[in-house]
């Protein structure tokens, strides 16, 4: 029996370049593709379970679908998605994260590590 991944991986190949949209995700012969996350916890679209100690490359550090998290991030996607103007929840974070980074004086908040070069 073909693994659900590796159909996954054949229909990929063919719409993007080498089958994945970042070359850290290949795996010989084929990569897992993931089908849910909770916690430390990642499954595959096989039903496997794997530990995820890649974290989001450390975005996760709370671990995949804490609570906390979905309620605070759904409360704020019922006020809008994306604002291209300032906030005053933007000016509330820069404040805690100079409380407890005194050091800092200020802090730009940026989407990218591409942003937070070029406005360095």
């Amino acid at each position: 029996m073909v693994s659900k991944s590796k159909k996954l991986f054949d229909q990929a190949k063919k719409i993007i370049p080498s089958g994945v949209n970042s070359p850290v995700r290949f795996f010989k012969p084929y990569p897992f593709f993931v089908k849910k996350s909770q916690g430390s916890s990642i499954w595959d679209e096989d039903g496997r379970r794997y530990i995820d100690y890649c974290n989001g490359y450390g975005a996760l550090l709370l671990g995949h679908a804490r609570k906390e998290i979905i309620s605070a991030v759904s409360s704020q996607l019922k006020k809008g998605t994306l604002y291209t103007i300032p906030t005053a929840l933007e000016v509330e974070l820069s404040k805690l994260i100079i409380k407890n980074f005194p050091s800092m004086g200020k802090v730009r908040l940026v989407n990218t590590g591409a942003e937070a070069t070029m406005t360095a």
